[in-house]
């Protein structure tokens, strides 16, 4: 099940990024390499509720890569502590 959401927010010194998803709050992502998202970006991955490593692709760059997955339908409330902040 193909999945899309939005670059929220980013913890660039753990490389962690949150990305909000129209169906179910936040999705976040662990960057394995210099994949670049910024805030604002549009996500798009295959295998939906997917854990571990998965292929995210950049939307608004058309660059896909590796990333590790750590957590889906995470709430705002729980955001920085799932970011390391």
């Amino acid at each position: 099940m193909k999945r899309t959401g939005t670059v929220a927010l980013i913890n660039a010194s753990r490389g962690m990024v949150a990305i909000a998803t129209a169906d179910d709050a936040y999705t976040i992502i662990e960057l394995l390499s210099d994949f670049e998202l910024n805030i604002g970006d549009e996500v798009s991955w295959s295998n939906g509720y997917g854990l571990g490593h998965e292929v995210y692709r950049n939307i608004d760059t058309q660059c896909s890569e590796e990333v590790y997955v750590q957590n889906h339908s995470v709430s705002q409330d729980c955001l920085r502590d799932q970011l390391l902040f």
